[in-house]
C-alpha cells in the first residue's frame, strides 16, 4: 500500500528535484527541434562560406594590382596571379552552372594581369635608357662647366699678376719722384753753398745724398728685367760718384761743386731712361688688361650657358619622374619641349665631348634624341599598362558580381532554416515558461513565505524585540529545523539580556570613576600647556627684540668706527713710519704734526660720542651761569667765518644789541652752536653762505638761527633728521661724512635747557635752523667777567687755524689735496704705476708718499674720477677708498671687473668700515684684497706688491678679510678706544725711545704686533707670553737711546699728552656712576610747565590732547633736573604709546599732589597700547622694551633716578589697549620746603 507525504513535509532537494527532470525533458525536446533545422542551414552556409572564399580571393588580386600599379612591384603581380589561380581552385564546392561562368571570368582576369607584366616590364627598360642617357648629358655638362672653371682661374690668375706688374709700375714712379726730388734739394743746396759759404746747405747736401743711397735697391725690387738691371747699375755709379764728391766739397768747394752738379745730371739722364722704360711697360700692361677684360666676359657667357643647360636637363628629369608617377598628355608635351630646347641650347657647346665609361665620344645631340626616343617607348607602354590596368578591373567587378549573387542565394537559404528553427525554440520557450511558473508558485509557497517568515521574526530578534512568535515549528523538512534552532536561540538572548543589565550596571561605576581621573589629569596638562605657552611668547618676544638691539648696536658701531679709525690710522701709520728709520730726517716733524691733528680730531669725535651716552643713560648736568651773549657767539661766529672762508663760502653773524647777559649752562650752549654751525659749512658748497642770527622772542626766550644756502633737505627726511644715529645720506657713496648723532645731541641738549628746536628746509635752496632758549631768572641776568664759553684750552703744537678746523672738523681738513690725476713723480715712468682714490685729502696725501718712492702715483678723490683717469693712463694696480662720493669703492671696483680692458686690473681696497659683512661686499665686489684701518705701512707695501706680482701671473689673489669685533653697546665702543689710545699711548712713548738709538727698526715689529691686537691689548699685555715679554723687550730698547732727536722726541711728548687727555676722558665716562645731587626749591607746576614745553613740539604734531590735574603743592625743595629727566621721558614714552591708537582720540594726563604731607606724587596716564601682564614685571629692566626703534633705557634710566632721590616708580596697566599709568612717589624734606 503506498503512502503519499503532504509536498510540505517533503524535503527541500526533493522538491528541487522534481522541478529540475520536468525541464531537462523539454530541453532535450527543443534540441531536438534545432538540430533538424541546423543540417539545412550548415549547408547553405558552406556555400557562403566558400563564395566568400572566392571573392576573398578576387579582391585581394585586385588589391595586389593596384599595389603594383602604385610601386612596381613584381612580387605583388605573383601575388595576384597566385590568388586568381586558388580562386578557380575554389570553384569545385559550387554548382557546376555557376562555376563555368565564373571561371572563364576568372581566366580573362589572369590573362589581364599577365599583359600588365609585360607592359611594367618594358617600361621598366626604358626607365633604364632614360636614365642613362640623362647621366651622359649631365656628365657632359659638368665636363664643360670644369672647362669653364679652368679657364677663369688662368684668367684670375694673370688679372693678380697684372695688378702686381701695376703695383710694381706705381712704386717705381714714386721712387723716381723721390730721386727727382733729392736731385734737385742737392742741386739747389749745393748753389746756395757757393754763393754764401753755407756750412748748414754742405750738411742738408750730405744728408739728402744719404737719403738718397737706399732709392737703387728699392727700385731693383720692383724692376727686374735684364735691360733694367743694367740701366740700374749705371744710377748706382752715378750716384756712388756724386757720393764721394760731396764727401770730398770741403777740399775744392767750387770745383767739387761742379763735379757734384755733373754727376747729378748723368743721374738725372738715368732716372729719364727708367722713366721712358717704365712708360713702355705700361703700354705692355695696358694691351694685358684688356685682353683680360674679354676673355672673362667670354667664359662668364659660357657659364651661363652652361647653367641653363644644366637647369634644363634637372627639370626633365622632373618632368619625366611626374609623368611616371602620373603619365598625362600635357607632360609628356612639356617633355617634347624641354627635348627641343636642350637641342638649341647643345649647338653653343663643344661639339663632343668625352664621356667616361664609352668606348667613343658622344655627341649631346645624341644623347638628346636617344633619350626621346626611350621616352616615346616608355610612353607607348605607360598606355598599354593602363589597358591592361583597367582590363584587370573590368573582368574583377564582373567575377566578383557572380559570386555575390552565388553568396545572396547561400544566405537566403541559411534564413529560411533558421527561420524554422526559430519558431519551434519560440514554442518550446513558452511550455517551459508555463512549467517554471508553476515550479515557483509551489516554490514561493511552500519555501520562501516560511523563511520570509522566519526572517522577520529574526530580524525583530536582532532589534531587541525577544518576545516575538514563532510559526511552522511542527514541520519535518529543513525549514521546521531552522525554526526550531531560533526558538533555541530566542530563549538563550533573553538569558544574555539579563546578564548584560547586570554588567552595564557595574560598566557604568567603573566610567564615571575614570572620567575623574581623566578630567582631573586634563586640568593639570591645561595649566602646564598654558605657562609654557606664556613661556615662549616671552621667549619669542625676547629674541626679536634682541635681534633688533643688536641691529641698531651693530649700525650704530659701524657708523663710529668708520669715524674713530681713520684718524686712528693716521696716528699709527706716522708714527710707525718714523720707527723704521735709522736716521729720521727733519721733514718727518710733518708726520708726527699730522698724527697730533688727527688725535685732536679723534678727540672731539670721542667727546661727541660721550656727550651722546650721557644723554642715552639721562645723566646730562645742567651748569647755568651768566653768559654775555653778544661776547660768547661773536668768538665762535668769528672762528667759524674764517672755517667757512677755507672752504670758499661766507659766514656772517647778526646779534641783536638788546640781548646782554643770559642764564644757561656756557658748555652745553657752546656745542649746540657748533654743532650748528659745522652742519651748515659742511653742507653749504663752495661760493654759498651761511649766516648765523641771534634775536629775542616774547620777552622770555631768544632764538638762535642758522641760515645756509646748500643742498637743503627733502621733505620725507625731516622727521628723521633729529633721531639718533640717523643722516640723509647713509649709503657708501655718501658726500658728507658723520656719525649720525650731532643733530640728535643738539635736540637733547635744548630739550634739557628747556628750549626747543627745529629745521625749516627746501631742497636745492638750504636750510634754516632754529633754537629757541629761555633767558633765564630775571634776578641772575647781570654782567659777568670770565665766562667760560669761548675761553678754549689751547692746543700747543697747532696753529689757531687748525684749532678753528679742529673745533668745525667736517672730517676732511687739514691736508692739502693732490691733484687728481697728478703722478708722483713723473720722472719714474718705468715704475709699477699705482692709483690712489680716497675722498680724504689728508688720507690721500698720506698714501701717496708712503708710495711714491716705490712707485709711479696716480691720484683721485672719487670714483667716477679714478674711472675716467683709467681710460687715459695706463695703470698697474689701484689702491682704493670704500666711502667715496659719486662712485663708491665697491662701485668703482665692480665696474673695473665688467669691464673686458681692466678685468685684470688688482684692486686693494682700504677703508674704516669694520666687520667681516665688510670684508665680504668688498671681496664679493670683485676686489683683489681688502685692508682695514688702522693697518701696516709695511703691510700696504706688501699687498701691493703681491698684487702687482698676481697681477704678472694672470690669477686672482682672494684676500683674507680679518674679523673686526664690535662692542655691545656705546659705552664698550668706548671702552675699546680707550683700549687702543692706551696703546698708541705705549707706543708713541716707545717711539720716543727708539729714536734716540739705531735700532728703530724693532718698533716696527712692535707696532705690527700691537696692530693686530688692536682690540684686545689689555688681555694680550698681561695674559699672553708674547704680551708678557713685550715692556721687557720695550726697555732693552730704551737703553740704548741717544740724544740726537730733541725735537722729535718733544712733538711725540705733545703728542702723548694728547691722547692722555683722550685717555682722561674715556676713564671719566668708564667710571660714571651718577649724577651729583643738586636740591633746590622749586615750583611742582612750574616743573611740569617745563617738562611739556621741552615736548610741546611732537605733542601737537600727534595731536595729543594734555590735561593737567595739579593739586595746591607749596614750593617743594627737590632735585629739579633729576624729577625733570623723568617727567621729560615718562612724557615722551606716553606720547610713543598713544601713537597709532584709532578708535580714541590721544590723550596724556598728568597728575601732581601731596601725600601724607612727606611726599610728593606725580603720574603721567595715556590712554594708548598698554603693557601686558607678561611686560610689566619688566618695564623698568636695562635695555627692555617693546619699541622696534627703542634702545631701553629711558624708563630704567628714570627708576635709578628714582631710586636715587629714595623714590620709587612705579607702574599699572589693565592689559594691552587699556592704557598705562606711570607713577613717580619722592620723599621731601618739610625743613627745606616752603
Amino acid at each position: 500500500m503506498l503512502i503519499f507525504k503532504p509536498v510540505s513535509d517533503r524535503p527541500i532537494a526533493v522538491k528541487i528535484g522534481l522541478a529540475v527532470a520536468a525541464l531537462v525533458f523539454l530541453m532535450l525536446t527543443v534540441s531536438l527541434v534545432n538540430l533538424y533545422g541546423l543540417r539545412g542551414m550548415v549547408r547553405a552556409v558552406d556555400s557562403a562560406s566558400h563564395s566568400a572564399e572566392i571573392l576573398a580571393s578576387v579582391n585581394a588580386a585586385t588589391g595586389r594590382v593596384e599595389n603594383f600599379i602604385a610601386t612596381r612591384d613584381q612580387e605583388s603581380l605573383s601575388q595576384a596571379e597566385g590568388r586568381v589561380a586558388t580562386a578557380i581552385a575554389g570553384l569545385t564546392a559550387i554548382p557546376v552552372a555557376e562555376a563555368e561562368s565564373l571561371k572563364g571570368s576568372l581566366e580573362r582576369l589572369a590573362a589581364a594581369i599577365a599583359a600588365l607584366r609585360a607592359a611594367s616590364l618594358t617600361m621598366d627598360g626604358e626607365t633604364e635608357n632614360m636614365t642613362a642617357h640623362y647621366g651622359r648629358m649631365r656628365e657632359a655638362t659638368t665636363l664643360v662647366e670644369q672647362g669653364i672653371a679652368a679657364g677663369l682661374k688662368a684668367v684670375d690668375a694673370r688679372a693678380v699678376e697684372h695688378q702686381a706688374r701695376v703695383s710694381n709700375i706705381e712704386s717705381a714712379h714714386r721712387i723716381l719722384d723721390v730721386l727727382r726730388n733729392g736731385e734737385r734739394l742737392i742741386t739747389a743746396n749745393v748753389a746756395r753753398m757757393l754763393v754764401t759759404g753755407d756750412g748748414a746747405a754742405a750738411t742738408a747736401v750730405r744728408n739728402a745724398c744719404a737719403a738718397l743711397r737706399p732709392v737703387v735697391e728699392q727700385l731693383r725690387e720692383v724692376m727686374g728685367t735684364p735691360q733694367e738691371s743694367e740701366v740700374l747699375d749705371q744710377l748706382a755709379a752715378a750716384l756712388a760718384a756724386a757720393s764721394v764728391a760731396i764727401e770730398r766739397l770741403g777740399e775744392a768747394p767750387r770745383l767739387r761743386a761742379e763735379e757734384v752738379l755733373r754727376h747729378l745730371s748723368a743721374v738725372g739722364d738715368v732716372a729719364g731712361r727708367l722713366e721712358a722704360m717704365l712708360s713702355d711697360v705700361e703700354r705692355d700692361v695696358a694691351h694685358d688688361a684688356s685682353d683680360i677684360q674679354a676673355a672673362t666676359g667670354l667664359l662668364h657667357n659660357a657659364a651661363a650657358l652652361s647653367k641653363r643647360f644644366a637647369e634644363r636637363v634637372a627639370t626633365l628629369e622632373a618632368q619625366t619622374l611626374s609623368f611616371r608617377l602620373s603619365p598625362s598628355a600635357e607632360i609628356a608635351d612639356a617633355v617634347g619641349t624641354l627635348l627641343d630646347e636642350l637641342l638649341r641650347l647643345s649647338r653653343v657647346l663643344p661639339s663632343s665631348v668625352g664621356l667616361q665609361g664609352t668606348a667613343t665620344p658622344l655627341t649631346v645631340n645624341e644623347q638628346i634624341a636617344g633619350y626621346r626616343a626611350a621616352f616615346a617607348r616608355f610612353h607607348q607602354a605607360s598606355n598599354a599598362l593602363s589597358d591592361a590596368r583597367d582590363q584587370v578591373r573590368n573582368e574583377a567587378r564582373s567575377a566578383g558580381l557572380l559570386v555575390a549573387r552565388f553568396a545572396g542565394q547561400a544566405r537566403s537559404d541559411a534564413l529560411v532554416h533558421n527561420d524554422r528553427g526559430m519558431l519551434a525554440t519560440i514554442i518550446a520557450v513558452t511550455v517551459a515558461i508555463l512549467l517554471a511558473g508553476a515550479i515557483a508558485w509551489s516554490t514561493s509557497r511552500f519555501v520562501a513565505q516560511p523563511i520570509v517568515a522566519l526572517a522577520s521574526v529574526m530580524r525583530r530578534l536582532a532589534a531587541g524585540d525577544l518576545h516575538a512568535e514563532i510559526a511552522s515549528v511542527g514541520r519535518g523538512d529543513e525549514i521546521g529545523i531552522m525554526t526550531r534552532a531560533v526558538r533555541v536561540f530566542q530563549e538563550n538572548a533573553l538569558r544574555i539580556r539579563v546578564l548584560e543589565a547586570e554588567a552595564e550596571t557595574e560598566r557604568q561605576q567603573v566610567q564615571a570613576s575614570l572620567e575623574r581621573m581623566v578630567a582631573e589629569r586634563t586640568d593639570t596638562l591645561h595649566q602646564q600647556t598654558e605657562v609654557l605657552e606664556a613661556q615662549a611668547v616671552e621667549l619669542i618676544q625676547a629674541r626679536n627684540q634682541a635681534e633688533t638691539a643688536n641691529q641698531a648696536k651693530s649700525d650704530f658701531v659701524a657708523t663710529v668706527s668708520h669715524e674713530l679709525r681713520t684718524p686712528l690710522t693716521l696716528i699709527l701709520a706716522p708714527l710707525e713710519q718714523l720707527s723704521a728709520a735709522a736716521n729720521p730726517p727733519v721733514d718727518w716733524r710733518v708726520q708726527i704734526e699730522r698724527a697730533q691733528r688727527n688725535a685732536l680730531r679723534l678727540m672731539n669725535r670721542v667727546n661727541d660720542i660721550l656727550d651722546f651716552s650721557k644723554a642715552e643713560a639721562g645723566k646730562f648736568e645742567l651748569c647755568p651761569t651768566s653768559v654775555d651773549l653778544n661776547k660768547a657767539v661773536g668768538v665762535l661766529a668769528e672762528d667759524a667765518a674764517m672755517v667757512a672762508e677755507g672752504k670758499g663760502c661766507t659766514l656772517t653773524c647778526s646779534i641783536d644789541p638788546a640781548l646782554g647777559t643770559v642764564f644757561l649752562d656756557p658748555r652745553h650752549f657752546e656745542k649746540i652752536l657748533l654743532n650748528l654751525l659745522s652742519n651748515a659749512i659742511k653742507f653749504t658748497p663752495a661760493g654759498g653762505t651761511v649766516h648765523l642770527a641771534v634775536t629775542p622772542i616774547d620777552g622770555e626766550r631768544f632764538e638762535l638761527a642758522v641760515h645756509d644756502s646748500g643742498i637743503g633737505i627733502a621733505p620725507d627726511k625731516l622727521p628723521l633728521l633729529f633721531q639718533r644715529f640717523s643722516q640723509i645720506d647713509n649709503s657708501a657713496t655718501r658726500h658728507y661724512s658723520g656719525t649720525g648723532i650731532g643733530l640728535a645731541l643738539v635736540k637733547d641738549l635744548v630739550e634739557l635747557m628747556g628750549g626747543e628746536v627745529g629745521v625749516n628746509s627746501e631742497p636745492g635752496r638750504g636750510s634754516c635752523f632754529f633754537v629757541r632758549l629761555p633767558l633765564g631768572a630775571e634776578q641772575d641776568r647781570v654782567a659777568t667777567e670770565g665766562g667760560t664759553l669761548y675761553e678754549q684750552p689751547s692746543l700747543s703744537t697747532t696753529s689757531s687755524t687748525e684749532q678753528r678746523h679742529l673745533r668745525f672738523d667736517d672730517g676732511h681738513q687739514g691736508a692739502p689735496t693732490p691733484d687728481a690725476g697728478e703722478e708722483q713723480p713723473p720722472e719714474h715712468a718705468s715704475r709699477s704705476r699705482v692709483l690712489v682714490v680716497d675722498d680724504s685729502p689728508e688720507m690721500l696725501s698720506y698714501l701717496t708718499e708712503l708710495l711714491h718712492d716705490d712707485y709711479s702715483v696716480a691720484t683721485a678723490t672719487d670714483g667716477e674720477q679714478a674711472w675716467a683717469l683709467l681710460q687715459r693712463r695706463p695703470i698697474d694696480v689701484v689702491v682704493s677708498d670704500v666711502m667715496m662720493p659719486l662712485l663708491d669703492g665697491f662701485g668703482l671696483t665692480a665696474r673695473i671687473k665688467a669691464s673686458t680692458g681692466f678685468a685684470h686690473l688688482p684692486v686693494i681696497l682700504v677703508t674704516a668700515r669694520g666687520g667681516g659683512d665688510a670684508c665680504v661686499s668688498g671681496l664679493e665686489s670683485g676686489a683683489d684684497d681688502y685692508i682695514a684701518k688702522p693697518f701696516s705701512p709695511l703691510e700696504l707695501k706688501a699687498r701691493v706688491r703681491a698684487a702687482l706680482r698676481m697681477s704678472q701671473v694672470q690669477s686672482e689673489l682672494h684676500a683674507k678679510s680679518r674679523q673686526a669685533g664690535m662692542a655691545e653697546i656705546a659705552t664698550a665702543v668706548l671702552h675699546n678706544v680707550g683700549n687702543v689710545l692706551n696703546s698708541v699711548n705705549v707706543s708713541a712713548d716707545l717711539v720716543s725711545n727708539q729714536l734716540r738709538a739705531s735700532k728703530v727698526h724693532g718698533l716696527g715689529k712692535v707696532a705690527q704686533l700691537m696692530n693686530e691686537h688692536v682690540n684686545d691689548l689689555s688681555d694680550f699685555l698681561t695674559q699672553d707670553p708674547k704680551g708678557k715679554m713685550l715692556p721687557d723687550y720695550l726697555l732693552k730698547l730704551a737703553q740704548v737711546v741717544t740724544a740726537e732727536q730733541k725735537g722729535i722726541v718733544e712733538e711725540l711728548g705733545q703728542l702723548t699728552k694728547g691722547i692722555d687727555h683722550i685717555k682722561t676722558i674715556v676713564a671719566a665716562q668708564q667710571s660714571y656712576a651718577v649724577a651729583v645731587s643738586v636740591v633746590e626749591t622749586v615750583s611742582v607746576t612750574a616743573l611740569i610747565d617745563d617738562a611739556l614745553r621741552m615736548s610741546a613740539g611732537s605733542l601737537e604734531r600727534q595731536g595729543v590732547t594734555v590735561v593737567k590735574e595739579i593739586a595746591d603743592v607749596p614750593l617743594l625743595a627737590l632735585d629739579r633736573h633729576r624729577v625733570l629727566l623723568i617727567l621729560v621721558n615718562l612724557i615722551s614714552n606716553a606720547k610713543h604709546a598713544v601713537e597709532g591708537v584709532a578708535d580714541r582720540s590721544p590723550c596724556v594726563t598728568l597728575n601732581a599732589a601731596l601725600v601724607d604731607s612727606s611726599g610728593l606724587r606725580i603720574s603721567v596716564t595715556d590712554n594708548g597700547s598698554g603693557i601686558t601682564p607678561e611686560h610689566l614685571a619688566r618695564i623698568f629692566s636695562h635695555g627692555f622694551t617693546t619699541r622696534k626703534e627703542g634702545h631701553g633705557f629711558g624708563l630704567h634710566s628714570c627708576a635709578l633716578a628714582a631710586q636715587e632721590m629714595g623714590g620709587r616708580l612705579t607702574v599699572h596697566s589693565d592689559g594691552a589697549g587699556q592704557g598705562a599709568t606711570f607713577t613717580l612717589d619722592i620723599p621731601i624734606d618739610a625743613s627745606l620746603s616752603q
